[in-house]
Parts: C-alpha cells; structure tokens; sequence
C-alpha cells in the first residue's frame, strides 16, 4: 500500500511538473514569470511552503487528536466493565 501511494504522489509531482514547464514555454504567463525580480519567487515558494506544512500539520494533529480519543474511549470501556462486573458481583452476594 505505501508503495503505491509513493508512486502516485512520484506520479503527481512528474505531472505538476510538466504543467508548470508547459505553462512557462508555451503562454505569455511563462514571458513574465521569467522578467519577475529574483524575490518573488522566494515570496511564492514560501507561500507553497506555508500550504505545504499547514495541511502536514493539520493532518498529524487529527492522527494524534484520533489516538487520544481512542485510547480515552477505552479507559471509559474498561471503567465501565469494571462496574458492570462489581455489580454483577453485587447482584450475587444479596
């Protein structure tokens, strides 16, 4: 499974690729991109960049959000065997 995703993500990149490469030979858009001073590019790639780790982030904080929630659901379900068995217990010795 994670090679697969490994090589769709490969895939994605190739394919981002060539569209940013046709986009600057082949439109108007590429002519002033290439006349842009040097810092915009800088200003754009910490923009992606900023994208980039935001949704990293986000993603890793749900993962960890999801195993607390987990592991407190089963504290609860362990906390309420345990008073379904000490009532149990209960029921028997009356």
């Amino acid at each position: 499974m994670e090679k697969r995703q490994k090589n769709q993500r490969l895939a994605l990149i190739l394919l981002i690729i060539l569209a940013v490469l046709f986009v600057l030979t082949q439109t108007a858009i590429g002519a002033v991109l290439l006349a842009s001073p040097w810092w915009v590019y800088f200003v754009i790639g910490g923009i992606l960049l900023s994208g980039y780790l935001s949704m990293k982030y986000s993603r890793e904080e749900r993962e960890f959000e999801q195993e607390w929630i987990e592991k407190e659901g089963n504290v609860y379900m362990e906390r309420l065997a345990e008073e379904r068995a000490r009532r149990t217990k209960e029921g028997h010795s009356d």
